[in-house]
């Protein structure tokens, strides 16, 4: 009772503070450009707020017509991570993706691309300990950016839209002191890589976050309002906007079908992107009537294309019409997850080849009296 108290109470209390973000928009706006670079250069480069596009920051952008035929492409990834109790070590990523043609009537092209890895090399880090998650997860976001090349390579030549279920920043270019140098240097390698084929095949490629829960625009805003003299890192911390996410403000801000203006992401992972020419920029994006808003990722080679822009605007409002979100990501996602009952399957398969090379399959002891208790629920809410 007190939780939904609490939470019926937070919700009004952000509301009320709604206007107020949606002044500072204006006021941002208006401040002259290099007033807002005075403010940004004392901020620092350790300040994490959004920084502004060529866009004015109070944009509210209407989509531009739908291409008469679109090439869609969506991937998404699923994963089983290396288990220290099961009867063997691997972990495995499967790779879901969909091509369709919008327009042209043609069934959609799918696959479901799984890979299972054994080998101690790949199951074991440089310090020699097992792979930690955010490794698989990197393998992951590789894969499906690397899909979604292969998907693009092989389409005619005409428009199309790339699209992943997440942002495009690679976070494990955060985990250098955890994992080495070497190992987030080469997955970023990769990484940006699959994403040169994709500018080189021309495709408009772009991260689709729902329900976005940063607050990167609401930081400028605070930051532009701020009397110069007075920016230092405790006044920065003290928002008028602590607990509002930038999702409420572009609700209030834009009409159905609009897009905000570009942002620069100011994550310090955005630096290096830039660097190799991927620097990532994005948008919210208001679908259909109701106050629904998504985050749109696209890298600057695509933001500064209008034709680009304009296909991945146009393209994700279409292809949100019956779902709510892509639906090429609704069933790469369909055809990427692994479920419970797919990993005991493969755990049955590995258990009876395990037993035709000679070995007995066992769990560890933990393991066996999750096992013996998961089928009984003895608490009922």
């Amino acid at each position: 009772e007190q939780m939904g108290v609490t939470a019926a109470r937070r919700a009004r209390e952000l509301a009320l503070r709604v206007p107020e973000a949606r002044r500072a928009l204006a006021a941002t706006a208006n401040l002259a450009a290099e007033e807002l670079t005075r403010r940004l250069d004392r901020a620092g480069r350790d300040w994490r707020g959004a920084r502004p596009s060529v866009e004015s920051p109070d944009s509210a952008i209407p989509a531009s017509a739908h291409p008469p035929q679109l090439d869609v492409i969506g991937a998404d990834g699923s994963q089983i991570y290396p288990d220290r109790h099961a009867a063997a070590l691997y972990f495995l990523v499967n790779i879901g993706s969909l091509h369709l043609v919008h327009g042209s009537g043609e069934a959609p092209q799918v696959s479901s691309t799984p890979r299972l890895v054994f080998e101690d090399r790949d199951l074991y880090d440089e310090f020699g300990g097992l792979v930690r998650a955010e490794s698989v997860q990197a393998e992951r976001d590789i894969a499906e950016m690397e899909e979604l090349a292969r998907r693009a390579e092989a389409a005619p030549a005409r428009p199309s839209l790339a699209l992943l279920d997440n942002g495009l920043l690679l976070w494990i270019a955060l985990q250098e002191k955890e994992l080495g140098r070497g190992p987030v240097e080469a997955y970023l390698s990769r990484y940006w890589a699959a994403m040169r084929r994709l500018r080189k095949a021309g495709s408009a490629l772009a991260g689709f976050v729902d329900r976005p829960r940063s607050a990167d625009v609401l930081s400028l805003l605070h930051l532009a309002t701020t009397p110069l003299e007075a920016i230092d890192a405790e006044k920065l911390r003290a928002t008028p906007f602590r607990g509002l996410a930038d999702r409420a403000l572009f609700a209030a801000h834009l009409k159905p079908d609009e897009r905000s203006a570009l942002f620069v992401d100011g994550s310090p992972v955005n630096l290096r992107f830039h660097e190799q020419g991927h620097q990532v920029l994005f948008f919210y994006l208001r679908i259909g009537r109701d106050d629904s808003i998504a985050r749109i990722e696209v890298p600057g080679w695509v933001a500064e294309r209008k034709e680009l822009l304009d296909t991945v605007h146009a393209g994700i409002l279409e292809q949100c019409r019956i779902t709510g979100i892509p639906y090429v990501l609704v069933r790469a996602h369909e055809l990427a997850v692994v479920t419970q009952a797919d990993r005991q399957r493969l755990d049955d398969l590995l258990g009876a080849e395990l037993m035709r090379q000679g070995l007995t399959p066992r769990l560890s002891r933990k393991a066996e009296t999750k096992r013996w208790t998961s089928s009984r629920r003895r608490h009922a809410l």
